[in-house]
């Protein structure tokens, strides 16, 4: 997985664009196509700040 705060310079051709909450996703579009479900968390405690994602992929159980 990729984080980039700065993606004006990025070709975003081989993305999809999905807006949650007020924040701009970028979703790789092969992953979209092979994904059932994708979740995001969010954490934060102080200054740090995580994400993590949780792709369910077709035809896998775990």
């Amino acid at each position: 997985m990729s984080v980039d705060t700065y993606a004006r310079k990025a070709n975003m051709k081989f993305y999809e664009h999905l807006r949650y909450e007020g924040a701009e996703i970028l979703v790789a579009k092969n992953l979209v196509s092979q994904a059932a479900g994708v979740t995001l968390e969010l954490k934060k405690f102080l200054m740090f700040k995580w994400i993590k994602v949780h792709a369910m992929l077709y035809g896998h159980s775990t």
